[in-house]
């Protein structure tokens, strides 16, 4: 028996790795600083456990650049589509509560549902929704952004037809993802937000969580949103999304993510009350789509994997032997990430205050290698360089028609989408798409560049496509890349 218990500590020496922490190195804040400067990230919140321990849980650098007051703890951030995850936690409690099913059509609790496919209509699930498999025209997912409105989108699904085959495909939609928040709705007779507010941010003491945007609007202590553009960092309006509700609405902070984070490494545990099963969480966790990592983010394409695939709300692959599952939420001027390894109770959440920076993937992979024991790997070396390629040849400067702002002003249309109405307003030519506005600014070149109202301050970044006919006459017009035919 002695030797037997000598053979399996051999072989307990061998396999684990011998330098994995559960502390963090005396240089890790002057890493994270540095980095930052290096990725231009103005201000970081970040959140980090183990083994039911809170790490850390803190903030780096500015809430804004106007007032250059420093991120803390407490700071509150939009977290985009991280918000996900508590759709499909949400949904879980009521599978557990055998109220909802994983497998139950949409149309079964919302009967008035429709979509231009019949088929998808009456088959699409929840399970569906949640990995994004429903093969919707993605027009039905700018929808909501343009209207800044779900019945508004939803309304318009029954002239969005389908892109790729049903269950065949996964193609981002929070359109159709947000229908999960509604069917969470129709079965509690809550709103998805005091739902979630009751069920998970209450128990857990996530206390600065926030919904509402009336409630984002008050906060005293919040990140405001920027944007790197040119070399030079501009503040903009802060992205207030309560309109996405489950596929995107909530705003937190690194302490009330850290406790999240506590809870679902604890498989669903907290505080000695099993809030859902470790089943259903197994269950969100589990890959429904193979995807191929390079045409989702070029960090997962950076190593190779045995798997890469979409679960339900988590993006499920290996890592260094290890399953982690992650997603990622953007949105304008902010940035973050959520990333677990399961079997090792580790969790990590990066907020960034700016838009699409990247050196979220690098800090948490970097977490990872150090809580893991894993061999130094710089990574946000690895990734920047992925990230920022050297700059390609620039093209031929493109010629525009010369067309006066009376010509363009008119009523264009396409199919499954809001109007796009351009016209004069106080002196200015304005286009109109949903409830947005954008004034069209005439340039030198004769092009016309797109200006947010909001934002004026930034450097134009789009211009107006125009395409004439053979006598001159404004047929058609693209603006951020959607086109557009003029009504007759």
């Amino acid at each position: 028996m002695k030797h037997f218990s000598l053979v399996l500590l051999a072989i307990f020496a061998f396999v684990l790795p011998v330098n994995a922490q559960t502390t963090l190195p005396e240089d890790f804040d002057a890493m994270v600083v540095a980095n930052m400067k290096k990725w231009q990230a103005p201000g970081l919140g970040l959140a980090i456990v183990k083994d039911g321990e809170t790490l850390l849980a803190k903030g780096y650098g500015i809430k804004s650049i106007e007032t250059n007051e420093p991120v803390n703890a407490d700071t509150v951030f939009q977290a985009g589509s991280t918000t996900k995850a508590f759709a499909s936690m949400a949904v879980a409690m009521l599978v557990d509560e055998g109220i909802l099913s994983w497998d139950d059509p949409i149309i079964k609790h919302i009967p008035e549902f429709r979509m231009k496919n019949e088929y998808v209509q009456n088959n699409l699930t929840l399970r569906d929704a949640f990995s994004h498999n429903s093969g919707v025209s993605f027009m039905s997912n700018v929808n909501m952004f343009l209207g800044k409105n779900l019945d508004g989108a939803w309304a318009m699904l029954n002239q969005n037809g389908q892109q790729t085959s049903f269950r065949r495909k996964w193609d981002y939609n929070n359109t159709i993802f947000a229908l999960t928040g509604r069917v969470v709705e129709r079965v509690t007779g809550k709103p998805f937000h005091q739902f979630v507010r009751d069920r998970i941010l209450t128990p857990l003491g996530m206390n600065n969580s926030l919904l509402l945007d009336a409630e984002v609007a008050s906060a005293q202590n919040r990140a405001e949103a920027h944007q790197h553009l040119n070399g030079t960092d501009y503040l903009i309006t802060y992205p207030y999304i309560e309109y996405s509700q489950s596929a995107g609405m909530l705003n937190s902070t690194p302490n009330d993510m850290a406790k999240w984070l506590t809870f679902l490494t604890a498989r669903g545990n907290w505080q000695g009350n099993q809030l859902v099963s470790e089943a259903n969480l197994r269950e969100m966790m589990s890959p429904q789509m193979l995807l191929d990592p390079a045409s989702i983010y070029p960090a997962a394409a950076s190593y190779a994997h045995d798997y890469y695939a979409y679960g339900l709300a988590w993006f499920v692959h290996n890592y260094a032997g290890h399953k982690v599952a992650m997603h990622t939420g953007s949105i304008n001027g902010m940035t973050a990430i959520i990333g677990l390894i399961p079997e090792e109770n580790i969790g990590v959440y990066v907020f960034i205050n700016s838009d699409h920076i990247e050196y979220r993937h690098a800090l948490m992979y970097k977490v990872f290698d150090l809580l893991l024991g894993n061999a130094e790997t710089d990574w946000s070396e690895k990734l920047h360089a992925v990230y920022h390629p050297e700059p390609a040849t620039a093209a031929e400067k493109a010629e525009h028609p010369s067309v006066s702002g009376d010509a363009l002003v008119g009523t264009y249309d396409m199919e499954g989408s809001y109007p796009l109405i351009i016209n004069q307003s106080g002196g200015k030519l304005v286009a109109q798409l949903g409830v947005g506005k954008t004034e069209l600014v005439q340039q030198a070149d004769n092009s016309y560049a797109l200006i947010d109202p909001d934002n004026s301050h930034l450097p134009a970044t789009g211009f107006l496509g125009i395409v004439l006919d053979s006598d001159g006459v404004v047929t058609r017009v693209s603006l951020g890349g959607l086109p557009f035919v003029r009504r007759r």
